[in-house]
C-alpha cells in the first residue's frame, strides 16, 4: 500500500510543478527574440533621440518597487533602444524617461508583460493626443509629452541665384568752352567799330594834310627859279 501512495504523491507534485511553471512563467525562462523600446511624442507621433531611460524589469511589484533588475541606456537617432538580455527574460517591465513626462495615467504603478510584448506588441496610454501606432511583436511604444524630432526634409534643387544686371555708366563729357561768336570778337577787339572809323578818318586827314605839304613845298622850291628868267 505504501508504494501505491507515493506513486500518486509524486505525480500530483509533478502536476503542480509543470502546472506553476506554465502560468505566468514564473521560473525564469530564455527567450532568444530581441524586444525594443521606442519612445515617441504623444503630440506628434515622433522619435525621440538622445534620451535617458531607466528600464525597471522584475518578477513582481515587489520587484519593480526596490529596483533589483534595473537598466540606463540612451535612445538612438530612432528614438529606440534593444531591452537587454536579463530584462527581456523576466515577465514585467517599466520605462522611465529622464526629463519627460509619460502620458501614460498612474506611471508609477503601471508594469507591462514582457510576453505580451514579444508575442504581439505592445504601446503604452496616450493620453497627450490622438496619435497611435502599429503594433509590432518584440515592440514596446512609449509616448512621451512634447514634440519629437521633425520629419526629415525633403531636398529640393537649389534656386539659381539672381544674374547680376551690369548697366553701363554714363560717361558725361567735360564741357567744351562755347565757339567764339562774332560778338566775343568784336568785344575783345581793342577797338570798337567807331573807334576804329575815327582812327582811318584821322589817318586820311594826316595822309591828306602830308600830300598837301609836299604839294606846297614843291611849289615855293619852283618859285624864284622862274622870276630870275
Amino acid at each position: 500500500m505504501t508504494r501505491p501512495f507515493s506513486a500518486l504523491f509524486l505525480a500530483g507534485l509533478t502536476v503542480a510543478v509543470s502546472g506553476i511553471c506554465s502560468a505566468g512563467e514564473s521560473f525564469p525562462v530564455v527567450h532568444n527574440e530581441p524586444i525594443t523600446v521606442r519612445i515617441v511624442g504623444g503630440k506628434d507621433g515622433q522619435p525621440l533621440s538622445r534620451l535617458h531611460l531607466t528600464l525597471i524589469a522584475g518578477y513582481d511589484r515587489v520587484d519593480m518597487r526596490e529596483e533589483l533588475y534595473r537598466e540606463e541606456m540612451l535612445t538612438d537617432a530612432h528614438g529606440q533602444v534593444r531591452l537587454p538580455n536579463q530584462l527581456a527574460n523576466l515577465p514585467w517591465l517599466q520605462v522611465w524617461v529622464g526629463k519627460k513626462s509619460l502620458c501614460q495615467e498612474d506611471a508609477p504603478k503601471a508594469s507591462f508583460s514582457v510576453e505580451l510584448i514579444r508575442r504581439d506588441g505592445l504601446s503604452a496610454p496616450n493620453h497627450c493626443g490622438k496619435v497611435s501606432v502599429e503594433d509590432k511583436p518584440g515592440v514596446f511604444t512609449v509616448f512621451v509629452k512634447g514634440k519629437g524630432a521633425a520629419p526629415p526634409a525633403i531636398a529640393r534643387s537649389p534656386i539659381p541665384a539672381p544674374i547680376p544686371i551690369t548697366i553701363p555708366a554714363v560717361i558725361v563729357p567735360p564741357p567744351t568752352a562755347a565757339p567764339t561768336t562774332a560778338s566775343t570778337i568784336v568785344c575783345c577787339c581793342p577797338y570798337p567799330k567807331a573807334a576804329r572809323r575815327r582812327r582811318n578818318a584821322r589817318i586820311r586827314a594826316k595822309a591828306a594834310l602830308d600830300d598837301l605839304g609836299r604839294c606846297l613845298r614843291s611849289n615855293d622850291s619852283k618859285g624864284p627859279s622862274n622870276k630870275g628868267r
